[in-house]
């Protein structure tokens, strides 16, 4: 557990003084999954802050589903701006929901369509995604899930009643950098994100008590990944996400 706090306050301390962080100290980089968990355990647990909402993302060839907690201090309403002290300002548009129920993690598991009855609206995101190392992207995925997935902040649009949402999931997405515009219309690559959401409830079970414990609570939004990979802006350029019949995100870097 020494080791595990060492590089928790490595990482709290990169983030607080944006000076990135190079290697961590005195061997204590993580070297698996589990030890990726712990040191987000440890982090939550240092900060303190009150989590009011998850990202979490798909499995790939190498490497299982992923998580990270988003805390309150990390949760904007949309417009909003950012320090453009930030070094990377990468951004990815995603929808995220809003759980109507909790999901307590003893309760499990879940399947997809206990989940989805469990989801009051949805709402388009943007993931502001920085890293608190040095490089990018990071070497090693084990050690970007241990600084929260590089997450830095999730800003959310207005919310609609999922049972309302005519062309879900189906939709025509974009996203505006400055002039630059992206589609992201060919539908979510990370497959169903209820599934992805029942997975992250079971997760949490084998957490620090902290998480297990707490589980996922109605309130809680849950973002569930890119739909069009990870972009790049330049400070004061105007960055909106829209997904038509659901709405947009607007953030800037200022």
């Amino acid at each position: 557990m020494e080791k595990v706090k060492l590089a928790a306050e490595a990482l709290i301390k990169a983030r607080e003084t944006n000076q990135p962080l190079v290697d961590f100290p005195d061997d204590s980089a993580p070297k698996s999954i589990a030890e990726a968990f712990a040191i987000q355990d440890e982090i939550l647990t240092s900060r303190g802050a009150e989590i009011v909402a998850w990202k979490v993302g798909p499995s790939s060839k190498e490497f299982p589903p992923t998580c990270a907690a988003i805390t309150r201090e990390n949760l904007y309403t949309s417009p909003t701006q950012l320090s453009k002290s930030l070094r990377l300002k990468a951004v990815e548009c995603e929808v995220a929901f809003r759980l109507a129920v909790d999901l307590p993690a003893d309760e499990g598991p879940y399947n997809s369509s206990e989940v989805k009855a469990g989801i009051g609206t949805a709402m388009v995101a943007i993931e502001a995604v920085e890293t608190r190392y040095h490089e990018w992207p990071v070497k090693d995925p084990i050690w970007a899930l241990a600084d929260s997935q590089s997450n830095e902040a999730l800003i959310v649009g207005g919310e609609i009643e999922l049972d309302k949402l005519e062309h879900f999931p189906d939709f025509h997405a974009s996203l505006t950098i400055g002039k630059k515009v992206k589609a992201a219309d060919k539908g979510f690559p990370g497959g169903d994100p209820f599934a992805l959401i029942a997975w992250l409830a079971g997760h949490l079970s084998e957490r620090y008590p902290l998480l297990s414990k707490r589980g996922l609570k109605k309130g809680d939004i849950i973002t569930t990944g890119s739909w069009n990979g990870v972009d790049f802006a330049n400070s004061q350029e105007k960055i909106s996400a829209v997904f038509e019949g659901l709405g947009q995100a607007e953030l800037e870097y200022s």
